[in-house]
This record gives structure tokens, C-alpha cells and sequence, in this order.
């Protein structure tokens, strides 16, 4: 399923991201969508430069993160307060959380699997500690403290 032009840029979308939030969204917005929703690309300023309030950066960033795919039962395991929420009423899924709130709170959407031999050779410092037992694995680093510090888990 692709994700449509219209994206969660208001609260009257909220009923569209509650139905993309069951499904599972294998392709990004086309770019074309994005820019229309966004019309100062498209005001006949040149495009090298496109001006956003925070508002709209956020907005943005939100039609692009209804194609992240989002683990329900592990969001829910690793971060209880959204399980909370969930029984609550306050979302109807983890995916919905984490295109309004949990990526912009520094949260994971799910398990990311970390290439051992890469992280340790992209992140020297890293491979230092492992070795003197600072920290299990490249996996365990990136998990605790490389994913906040915006490292890659791998290359690809």
C-alpha cells in the first residue's frame, strides 16, 4: 500500500492515520504529494531552498513516518506508557503513537538490527569499549546510547 497525498497534516487526518495504522505501508509518499502539501515549494521561489515552520517541518516529517514499519508488540514491551495509552483509548495503535508522538520523543520504532562487524568498524570508539567490556556488543551500544546519538545501526 502506498501512503496518499493527503498525509496526517491536521487533525482531520487523524481518522486516515488510524486506518493506516492497521495496514502496512511498503513505499514512500511521492515526492509530488509532499510538495504539494507544502506549497511554498511550489510558490515560484527557487527550489533550493524551501522555508517550513516547525509546525510544517513536523507535518512533513509525519507523512514520511507512516511508511516506517512499526513492531506493535515490541513498541508496546519496550516503552509501557504507550501500552498504558493504548488500553486507555488515547491511540488505537502503537503505529499512530509513533508517527504523532514517538519518533519526535526519540523513540524506535521497533528492533533495528545492528551489523556487528560495520558498527564496530564505523564507530572506533565503540569497538574500544566492547573490548574493554564497557559495553556486550555493537547491538547493546547502539540500542542504549547510538540510536539517541544518531548513529546508523548499519550501513544499508
Amino acid at each position: 500500500m502506498l501512503a496518499d497525498c493527503r498525509g496526517p497534516a491536521d487533525d482531520s487526518a487523524s481518522s486516515e492515520l488510524r486506518d493506516l495504522s492497521r495496514k502496512s505501508v511498503t513505499s514512500l509518499v511521492p515526492f509530488r504529494c509532499i510538495e504539494e502539501r507544502f506549497s511554498e515549494v511550489r510558490s515560484g521561489r527557487p527550489r533550493d531552498k524551501v522555508d517550513l515552520s516547525y509546525e510544517d517541518l513536523r507535518k512533513l516529517i509525519g507523512m514520511l513516518l507512516l511508511c516506517v514499519e512499526v513492531d506493535e508488540a515490541w513498541y508496546c514491551r519496550t516503552y509501557p506508557d504507550v501500552a498504558e495509552a493504548l488500553n486507555a483509548g488515547a491511540y488505537t495503535s502503537a503505529r499512530e503513537h509513533f508517527v504523532k508522538h514517538g519518533y519526535f520523543e526519540g523513540r524506535r520504532p521497533r528492533e533495528l538490527p545492528v551489523d556487528e562487524v560495520w558498527y564496530r568498524t564505523k564507530y572506533p570508539d565503540v569497538a574500544e569499549r566492547i573490548e574493554n567490556g564497557e559495553w556486550e556488543s555493537a547491538s547493546d551500544h547502539f540500542n542504549n546510547y547510538g540510536y539517541a546519538e544518531g548513529r546508523l545501526p548499519s550501513f544499508a
